[in-house]
């Protein structure tokens, strides 16, 4: 791996390369006792092998349904995070391999949400169209959204709740949050009951109960009270816009219908739509949308077609 987009210095191809041996049948005691060198001679490797062991979960696409691995294999994981587990960085103990093995993933598709408890107490409900790994035990508590929606209700602990989001990061203590991520990597979080200390847009700052904040430009972001109802409008298959433009409508309505809603000219795309709508049909909300702004809509295929 020779260049990082996100800025960061690049991965050494070492910590790569230990990946790769230490996952082989092949590895040897030898194999090991070098490691545990390699880790010891730079506390800079220890971060490079575990930024790599978080790309290379996400690039074999390891998820909850694909752990039912063949037995050689859970064996060899379960080894190689023991060997990882004994190693002593800086002073302090560090399980290296612990985020690549022990985090699981959850999505849901179009239309489909889901509530997960996880082992140590806490519990996530996750919205449509959602993407998340999650490292959840008595030591260790961390969320990576990659994209969607979650609510997350965090168990008092003596270890913090993080959560990775792209731009932003969030450390939670206990309570209820709502957490969101759009493909064009905006952000938001709320602290429906709680604190959460944030770096979010090149800043740090701490989100009290009742509070917003979400990136509003490139490197903007604005913190803000939102109305409880509005904001987990979503939880019971609603969703709240206020003066959006009706393409933002509907691409939050397709995050929730099999049936597509197209704009079908750009005049049509800019007209602003205020309210709280059903989700899940598209048909009757371009119905609706169409009596509401003065368009024509039509069905083709499994489209709704607005204006035009």
């Amino acid at each position: 791996m020779s260049h990082d987009m996100s800025g960061e210095r690049p991965i050494a191809r070492t910590a790569a390369e230990w990946i790769a041996r230490l996952n082989a049948d092949g590895r040897t005691a030898d194999d090991e006792q070098a490691f545990r060198s390699w880790i010891a001679a730079d506390p800079a490797h220890a971060v490079d092998f575990e930024r790599a062991t978080d790309i290379w979960e996400l690039a074999s696409g390891t998820d909850a349904t694909t752990r039912a691995a063949p037995a050689r294999s859970l064996s060899r994981r379960r080894m190689l995070a023991a060997c990882a587990g004994t190693l002593v960085v800086g002073g302090g103990g560090m399980a290296i391999m612990q985020t690549a093995y022990a985090g699981t993933r959850y999505q849901t598709g179009i239309g489909e949400q889901r509530h997960l408890t996880l082992a140590e107490g806490s519990s996530l409900f996750l919205d449509a169209d959602t993407d998340v790994r999650v490292l959840a035990s008595t030591s260790r508590r961390r969320l990576w959204l990659e994209r969607g929606r979650v609510a997350l209700t965090v168990k008092p602990a003596a270890a913090p709740f993080a959560i990775d989001a792209g731009r932003g990061s969030f450390v939670a203590g206990s309570g209820r949050f709502d957490v969101r991520r759009d493909a064009d990597d905006k952000l938001a979080m709320t602290a429906l009951v709680g604190q959460a200390e944030v770096a979010i847009g090149g800043g740090q700052r701490s989100l009290s109960t009742g509070q917003r904040i979400r990136t509003v430009a490139a490197h903007a972001v604005q913190v803000d009270r939102p109305e409880v109802e509005i904001t987990q409008a979503w939880l019971n298959g609603r969703a709240a816009f206020h003066n959006d433009r009706l393409d933002v409508v509907a691409t939050e309505a397709n995050r929730y219908s099999l049936n597509r809603l197209v704009i079908a000219d750009p005049h049509t795309a800019a007209l602003r739509v205020s309210g709280m709508y059903r989700m899940g049909d598209n048909v009757a909300l371009g119905q609706a949308l169409s009596q509401l702004l003065s368009v024509p809509v039509r069905q083709v295929g499994d489209r709704v077609l607005l204006g035009g």
